[in-house]
């Protein structure tokens, strides 16, 4: 029995001692793990470090375009009032003349008398019958041709011959 008691002690000897190496080397490795933990955890940083100024490279450079297309359009703007002003005060002189021209013009047509404005306007509007009757068609044939009732064209030319009876006696 004294045998079997030294080999249950052996045995029991050589699991705690293999327990010990195996802890050792388990011990060993994390500090390895740990070193290599580390060293990713310090590339993860670096590279969001990176990241994080390469953004705001990218956003300064923006705002460096967006700065300089801003006072491109405020030059753009400054250019355009300057050149609106010159045609306003460039069109100023020729609105006055324009203006003096229209003036003169409604004197002359003030001269000229009522009856002779409303003779012109009758004949403007009813240009194709007198241009029919110049060429001495019958007021039924104008009528015909115009496609309007013969009672309007004697009515036409019935105010044409009172117009022009007025201005003879004026």
């Amino acid at each position: 029995m004294d045998v079997v008691y030294i080999i249950l002690i052996g045995a029991g000897l050589a699991i705690m001692l293999l327990a010990l190496l195996v802890r050792q080397k388990g011990t060993g490795n994390q500090p390895e793990i740990r070193t290599q933990r580390s060293a990713e955890k310090a590339e993860l940083e670096q590279g969001i470090q990176r990241l994080a100024k390469q953004i705001r490279q990218e956003q300064t450079a923006a705002t460096e375009r967006i700065q300089r297309s801003n006072d491109e359009l405020l030059q753009e703007v400054a250019m355009l009032r300057r050149r609106l002003e010159e045609l306003e005060n460039q069109r100023h002189p020729v609105v006055q003349a324009h203006d003096a021209s229209i003036t003169a013009g409604e004197e002359g047509n003030a001269a000229k008398g009522p009856s002779e404005v409303d003779m012109l306007a009758l004949r403007e509007r009813y240009r194709r019958v007198f241009e029919l009757q110049g060429e001495g068609l019958s007021p039924d044939e104008i009528a015909k041709r115009l496609g309007v009732g013969r009672g309007e064209i004697d009515l036409i030319f019935m105010l044409a011959a009172k117009h022009e009876g007025r201005q003879i006696h004026a």
